[in-house]
């Protein structure tokens, strides 16, 4: 949906800009029929609206992405710290199997999927508050403290959040999706009246030239009452930009 999306509204800005050549220009603006300057002015600014949208709605899906990245990072990069030094720790008072379970290089912390990652950060969590309870000043001369167990419970806890709650991106998303389609299908029907009057410039060889152009562009329609039949050689497919 997503290409639909960018290719409708990059079909619109190829009529825009179509408009804005200083030799179609001419033909136009200001020109009998003169409803047309304003349906280009109409059309300029619902262009502009749904572009803001667009941009929007991708800032909505990437901005997930974006967030579930930088908190994964912060949360592997913490863990990996404090479970170097407590596996030492624990690994200085003979207690192998607690080390064992908490000893991870970086690369296999970041190696976790989200799901192990929570679970093995409060899994050191776990110890890491057991041990402070047990021997607070020792741990302390290696450099943990419980202002260490404050920031590992909040990072776990922030990326437990964003990849257990997927649904409030998507919603975000969907909120976007139903914003747009109705724009769309406003700018497609803006299309249709345009080239309901758009034949109306062949008057001369620059209007010829323009309104030859103009039913050239994919995201018009031909003014014919009625498709011609579907084995007719001439037959020309448009994409109709109001159709959805």
């Amino acid at each position: 949906m997503q290409k639909e999306y960018a290719n409708r509204q990059n079909m619109h800005l190829t009529v825009l800009s179509l408009l804005g050549k200083p030799e179609y220009q001419q033909v136009w603006q200001n020109n009998k029929p003169i409803a047309f300057t304003a349906l280009v002015a109409e059309l300029e600014a619902k262009v502009s609206a749904l572009t803001d949208l667009i941009s929007n709605q991708q800032a909505a899906i990437t901005g997930y992405a974006a967030d579930k990245e930088r908190e994964g990072k912060e949360l592997e990069d913490i863990a990996h710290e404090i479970s170097q030094v407590l596996a030492g720790w624990f690994q200085d008072r003979g207690r192998m199997g607690d080390a064992d379970q908490i000893d991870l290089s970086l690369s296999e912390w970041q190696y976790l999927r989200d799901p192990e990652l929570v679970a093995k950060a409060k899994l050191l969590l776990q110890k890491l508050n057991a041990a402070l309870a047990e021997d607070a000043p020792s741990l302390t001369e290696h450099g943990l403290d419980a202002a260490d167990a404050d920031s590992l419970a909040a990072e776990t806890a922030d990326f437990e959040k964003i990849i257990t709650d997927p649904a409030a991106a998507s919603s975000r998303r969907h909120a976007f999706t139903a914003a747009l389609r109705p724009k769309f299908r406003e700018v497609g029907e803006l299309l249709t009246r345009m080239d309901r009057i758009a034949l109306r410039f062949r008057i001369d060889e620059a209007g010829n030239r323009f309104v030859k152009s103009w039913h050239k562009l994919p995201a018009t329609f031909a003014t014919s009452a009625a498709p011609p039949p579907q084995n007719s050689p001439n037959r020309q497919q448009r994409l109709c930009s109001s159709e959805w």
